[in-house]
């Protein structure tokens, strides 16, 4: 009998965290308010949708997302996370989003206030998209599945649905095809690593 084993590990995974909440009344009401104040907005990755400048005070939506990130996101951190800005998205029938990062920030996250069926998929590109583009795309499906090796992976939005991950990771939204808005809010935040404590940043060994 052959003596040989195999097995595959992942050593470099990226990380997407995915938080279903319930979405509060007010915070839609707040997003609406905003584009009623500032109907032109701003033109970043929108393209036929409508953005609202970003803000840096903590406001109805900071204390939102702080509360869920306490009771979820912030369990899996040695270090405090922080909100370093925020806006919010309605998109339009037939808008989208071009493909982006959020430069100079940790992480970046997305939260669904309304979120129609076919209104567009969210899409994450991989880092590795040039250099291990054919390793990946040879894998078996199973293969792929189990180590979420993918050069791109889709996200259907739901309402109250929360995602966070790596600013620096490719992302984009696909046209919305509904008949109505899709309403989210993205933000930007920083890992607060105390430099006394963990000099070097952290270490398993």
């Amino acid at each position: 009998m052959s003596s040989l084993k195999y097995h595959h590990e992942c050593i470099f995974p990226t990380l997407i965290h995915v938080i279903e909440t319930q979405v509060d009344p007010e915070i839609k009401e707040h997003c609406l308010s905003k584009k009623q104040a500032d109907p032109k907005g701003v033109f970043f990755s929108n393209h036929g949708g409508w953005q609202s400048k970003q803000e840096y005070k903590d406001n109805i939506i900071t204390d939102k997302l702080y509360e869920i990130f306490n009771q979820s996101l912030q369990q899996s951190f040695v270090a405090p996370i922080k909100i370093t800005g925020h806006w919010i998205n309605i998109n339009k029938p037939n808008s989208y989003n071009l493909k982006h990062n959020h430069p100079q920030s940790d992480l970046a996250g997305v939260y669904y206030v309304e979120a129609p069926e076919n209104s567009g998929n969210i899409f994450f590109e991989t880092p590795q998209m040039f250099a291990g583009y054919s390793e990946i795309e040879s894998y078996t499906p199973p293969v792929k599945e189990m180590s979420g090796q993918h050069t791109i992976r889709f996200v259907t939005p739901q309402k109250g649905l929360l995602l966070v991950f790596p600013a620096h990771l490719q992302h984009g939204v696909l046209l919305n095809k509904s008949n109505e808005d899709r309403i989210s809010i993205s933000f930007n935040m920083k890992v607060v690593i105390d430099p006394s404590v963990h000099p070097y940043g952290t270490h398993d060994d």
